[in-house]
């Protein structure tokens, strides 16, 4: 049997591509809790970085401020930075991807409080 009009004939004389082998993404999934503390309103206090910097990772958190005083909370991500204001005594709690670092600056007075996240990556394993 000839499979050179493969139109008209059983799909057994149909010869297809071979599959490309299944993807060997793994996720995981890592949390922690850290207390953070500072006085500068110029001196960036990271309180999460990930190397390398095109690593993605979804990152999920609540930022706790224990302070008297507001703090501003910087999530530098590769789709662009997202500033935000923590009110003294105040918390806030986020889902963003693409997170490459957090950073917190006081507004010159001393501050303190806790991050706690939950950090979701993918990977290729070899």
């Amino acid at each position: 049997m000839s499979c050179k009009n493969h139109h008209k004939l059983p799909l057994g004389c149909i010869k297809c591509p071979s599959r490309p082998e299944a993807d060997r993404l793994e996720t995981k999934t890592f949390e922690n809790c850290v207390p953070f503390a500072g006085r500068s309103n110029v001196d960036a206090n990271i309180i999460f970085d990930v190397e390398p910097n095109s690593f993605p990772v979804v990152l999920a958190g609540t930022i706790e401020n224990f302070s008297n005083d507001g703090i501003n909370v910087i999530f530098e991500r590769s789709s662009g930075n997202i500033t935000r204001t923590i009110l003294a005594h105040s918390s806030l709690s986020f889902v963003y991807d693409d997170v490459t670092r957090v950073s917190v600056f006081g507004f010159g007075q001393q501050y303190s409080g806790s991050f706690k996240f939950q950090a979701t990556y993918t990977f290729e394993v070899e």
